[in-house]
Order: C-alpha cells, then structure tokens, then sequence
C-alpha cells in the first residue's frame, strides 16, 4: 500500500504544525496513507511519521520534502532520517522491505508563481 510522507523544515513557532495538517488533509483526499514530519523542531520527527505509515500498513512510501530547492537537508538529512544508506532505496521493517522514493523538492512551478502574485497583492491592497 501506497504511503506519502511529507517533509516540513520545522520552526520553533508552534504554528508550522498547522501546515503540516493541511496538507496532510489536502492530499488525504487522493491517497489513503498521508502522514507529515519535521525534519527539526517540531513534532512529529521525519522518523516518527515514517513509523506511523509503517505501522498503518504502507510498504511503499513517495517522501515529498515541502523545500524550494535541493540543499543539504535535501541531500543528506532527509535520507539519514529516514535510514536510507546511500543509493538504496529501500530500509528493512519487521522483516519486511520497504521502498522509499524521495521525490523533488518543489523547485519553481507556474501555479507556485500564482500563489506568489496573489499574495503580493492581498499584502499590498490590506496595506495601500
């Protein structure tokens, strides 16, 4: 069963875990298995929310990490979190292997860009 485990920075604001349940429950809608993690600061860890999709049954799991770019906590600490060693793809649980596929972090995207323009002019219009 098909698991998506999004991935959250984290902030020592409270209101980030906010984020992390909307999306959660946006794409509820389309997958079964949806669970959010913090890579720091926050609860639920990276490594609690794979434990959850683990436990609910997933055996294959699309880590989607809410970043703009490919960084460091792209490149090596979503995968030490998540106890992927190197080019595997694939971690051992309860005797069983399961697939992880790290997707691309968001990068740039028109419909991103709509979010971006709208948000200038909500700012400017509530303040001009």
């Amino acid at each position: 069963m098909l698991g998506v485990l999004l991935v959250l920075h984290g902030s020592k604001i409270p209101e980030w875990k906010d984020v992390g349940i909307k999306y959660a429950e946006y794409l509820s809608r389309y997958f079964n298995l949806v669970e959010f993690g913090f890579l720091e600061f926050n609860k639920p860890t990276l490594s609690e929310a794979l434990s959850n999709l683990l436990a609910k049954g997933a055996n294959k799991i699309v880590v989607v990490p809410l970043l703009f770019a490919t960084g460091t906590h792209f490149k090596r600490d979503i995968p030490r979190l998540l106890g992927i060693d190197g080019d595997e793809k694939k971690i051992q649980y309860m005797g069983k292997e399961i697939e992880i596929i790290i997707a691309d972090p968001l990068g740039f995207d028109e419909k991103i860009g709509e979010v971006l323009v709208k948000r200038v002019n909500e700012t400017y219009n509530k303040n001009y």
